[in-house]
């Protein structure tokens, strides 16, 4: 057995969601002449992202639609990349923190640990959507909550459980949440 460890590059990034070219280049020049991205993104977003000024903490590939992971994993640290066009509509990605060798389980601490149920549940939700917004079933999306690239969102999970969880994701799809009998045991 190898005791080697794997390493992999993530990124840490915030985006702004836009529905056409024109206006995400308007907000790249907006951004270029000074103006916060943060701003700009809980402003002018379209994703639930925006109210943490669309921060979409660290990610590492597989984990958002493939033309949006080229851009973010080709920018350098503290870019801003062109209008990025996906089926969900034109992306700003800035990426603000690269790193080469993260250890794929690790992340930083979230904040989230301390949070009491209520946040915990508008955070859960939070990720639901934007999950969705990227397209991925409810199945996929309770497989990211456990995944360490998704540290809050993992964290949340892990507080929660699994039956919150699925009752949030169930909620944010619009479908009713039925408990497995197998759901009982854990």
């Amino acid at each position: 057995m190898s005791s080697k460890v794997r390493k992999v590059k993530k990124v840490q990034a915030r985006h702004i969601l836009v529905a056409d070219k024109e206006l995400a280049l308007e907000l790249k020049k907006r951004y270029e002449d000074g103006e916060d991205f943060a701003e700009l993104a809980q402003q002018n977003s379209e994703c639930p992202s925006k109210k943490r000024g669309g921060d979409l903490g660290w990610f590492g590939k597989g984990a958002m639609v493939r033309p949006f992971e080229v851009a973010a994993f080709s920018a350098e640290e503290g870019a801003v990349t062109d209008p990025v066009k996906t089926e969900f509509g034109w992306h700003l990605i800035y990426v603000y923190e690269v790193k080469e060798d993260a250890d794929p389980d690790a992340g930083p601490p979230t904040g989230d640990e301390d949070a009491d149920e209520k946040t915990l549940r508008l955070v859960a939700e939070n990720y639901a959507h934007e999950f969705m917004m990227l397209g991925y079933s409810s199945k996929k999306v309770l497989s990211l909550f456990t995944s360490q690239h998704f540290k809050s969102a993992n964290v949340v999970y892990n507080i929660l459980g699994k039956e919150i969880i699925n009752e949030i994701i169930a909620k944010v799809y619009g479908v009713k949440f039925e408990k497995k009998p197998e759901d009982s045991s854990e």
